[in-house]
């Protein structure tokens, strides 16, 4: 593994800009010679977050956060050492060195640095010709006319393609670029007579990873043009579709912060919503959401709400999507969409109004209930598509809701209503009451936790303050987890009391099994945090094109998993016997 030199490293610190830094996640005021705002890392209501512009350095007196530059990228974007320090790099302009490298590795850092710098060129030539030919004024008024201000398409880095043959092509030789370099970027053909542009007559969108480095383009056809309708860069070494959200790089500090992002299928759905403030809003490159996708949104929120188009195409994408995201720990929202309108449509028009459908986007149960009563046919057969769905959903308050939904709209008797969740054939033969239900290790050892969490209270508090809720594997427990987080604290003790009480009673049978104690709840605290590394883990390495600093990141969580390995033996070696 290569290390970044101290040079490198002084002469980054030396660039860094503090205040500008930290300021894009959390709004900063003066106070002498420091600059004061809320903590980025937890909620509060009174500022205790402070900034020293000279030092380079934050603090929080409420929760004890601090560290350097290098620290906030880490702690804020969930990257490791080196990639923190490329991506402060990338953002204020320093040439990072390195030592102890092979000469395979300089050679390939040397490539890859050479194509960003090809496709950063193209797209500022693109971006050139979409504002100052004459040949790109249909792409404007097309901009125009979907109501995308020339601001907001600056600053996404819009572009047009000259209609020409091989106008990026020449460009791109006569910068000292090879033919080779063109095709690996993705922004060539074979031509009879050398290298054509690949990208002719369309508007461009760049489309950046989440340290804001070109990896490909998305061109859109324009009126006569030729299909199809919208034409990528070909998957290489650089560029995987599925992997780029579109519009991350400059939404990530905003669902950072909210703790949620909005995921849309189109680009110019994106450029709508953060022209109109919505700032947290991403795309999916017109599919369903995909693993690396989910995977990278999962490092800064826990929350998605899903914005697809209300047609066909778009409901399929929110269900497959909805379901990878949930799989994955995120909580899922759905936005419903006036039908035949996309999110740009709605928020353009009425940006109040795409804000109330936001408020009120329903769960993933809703969502496919509704789907399910909308779709048409006889009362039977509505009666046994809604019963499946419903069947195969775990008790939650959302499916008691759905349940009496259903019920409304159908007009079933109490009986038929029941049988709506009825549908499993009960075991043969069992040991266990009826009502329970058969749960994965990992969700008995998280309701284990929360049940002694709450039959050792002062423990339990202490504990539950230095676990993250995404930890917890799926949205109701998460749910329950803040709540006793709340409810230990002192907090809202009559908050949703009745909406909680039987999850509350749940728990506290589960702990009374298990003769609860301390030991044993510190060590349930530690297996969480392996359950959540091991995630992490699992997520890296299904990514077979790893870069360097995703491997260093690999080898990082594998050590330690190894320690929270060792952590939890030890634990378990000084607990007396259970």
């Amino acid at each position: 593994m290569s290390t970044i030199r101290r040079e490198s490293l002084e002469a980054l610190e030396a660039a860094v800009d503090m205040v500008d830094l930290v300021g894009g996640r959390t709004p900063l005021r003066r106070s002498g010679a420091r600059y004061v705002g809320r903590c980025p890392f937890h909620d509060e209501r009174t500022p205790s977050f402070s900034v020293d512009p000279v030092k380079k350095v934050y603090y929080c007196f409420g929760c004890q956060r601090g560290g350097d530059h290098i620290k906030f990228v880490r702690e804020t974007e969930n990257l490791d050492f080196a990639a923190a320090a490329e991506t402060l790099a990338d953002r204020y302009g320093v040439r990072l060195e390195y030592e102890q490298s092979s000469p395979a590795e300089e050679r390939r850092r040397a490539e890859r640095g050479r194509l960003f710098r090809l496709l950063d060129d193209a797209a500022g030539f693109y971006e050139r010709y979409l504002w100052e030919s004459e040949e790109a004024e249909p792409a404007r008024a097309y901009l125009a006319e979907r109501g995308i201000a020339d601001e907001t398409a600056r600053d996404f880095r819009l572009g047009f393609a000259p209609s020409a043959w091989d106008r990026v092509c020449a460009a791109a030789l006569g910068k000292g670029f090879t033919t080779a370099e063109l095709g690996q970027a993705g922004l060539s053909g074979r031509g009879r007579r050398g290298p054509v542009d690949r990208f002719r007559g369309r508007l461009m969108f760049p489309l950046a990873d989440v340290r804001g480095r070109v990896r490909g383009f998305g061109a859109r056809q324009m009126p006569g043009g030729e299909p199809p309708k919208y034409l990528n860069s070909p998957e290489g070494s650089l560029f995987h579709k599925t992997d780029i959200l579109y519009g991350l790089d400059r939404a990530r500090g905003a669902i950072a912060s909210e703790g949620r992002a909005i995921v849309v299928e189109g680009y110019t759905d994106v450029l709508a919503l953060h022209q109109a403030g919505i700032a947290n809003t991403v795309a999916s490159m017109g599919t369903a959401l995909t693993d690396a996708q989910v995977a990278e949104l999962g490092r800064v929120c826990s929350r998605v709400s899903l914005a697809f188009d209300a047609d066909a195409a778009g409901e399929a994408a929110s269900l497959r999507g909805m379901a990878l995201a949930r799989e994955k720990g995120l909580a899922v929202r759905v936005v419903a969409l006036p039908p035949g309108r996309d999110p740009a449509d709605v928020v353009l028009a009425d940006r109040d109004a795409f804000v109330r459908s936001l408020e009120s986007a329903a769960g993933v149960l809703t969502f496919r209930i509704g789907r399910a009563l909308a779709g048409g046919g006889t009362r039977d057969e509505i009666y046994a598509r809604t019963a499946a769905i419903l069947t195969a959903a775990p008790p939650s308050v959302e499916r008691d809701e759905q349940v009496r939904v259903v019920a409304d709209r159908l007009r079933l008797t109490d009986d038929l209503a029941a049988r709506l969740t009825a549908g499993r054939p009960a075991p043969r033969a069992s040991s266990e009451p009826p009502t329970r239900l058969r749960r994965s290790p990992r969700e008995r050892d998280e309701r284990l936790f929360l049940g002694m969490a709450l039959a050792i209270p002062e423990r339990g508090r202490e504990l539950l303050s230095e676990l993250d809720v995404a930890y917890f594997s799926d949205e109701p427990l998460r749910e329950a987890a803040g709540h006793m987080r709340r409810l230990l604290a002192g907090e809202g003790e009559t908050e949703d009391a009745e909406r909680w009480a039987p999850l509350m009673a749940e728990l506290n049978a589960v702990a009374a099994r298990e003769a609860p104690s301390e030991s044993a709840l510190e060590e349930l605290y530690w297996k969480l945090h392996l359950y959540r590394t091991e995630d992490e883990l699992k997520t890296l390495r299904q990514n077979a094109d790893l870069e360097l600093s995703r491997q260093q990141e690999l080898q990082r969580l594998e050590e330690l998993r190894l320690r929270l390995l060792a952590t939890l033996e030890a634990v378990r070696a000084h607990a007396p016997d259970r």
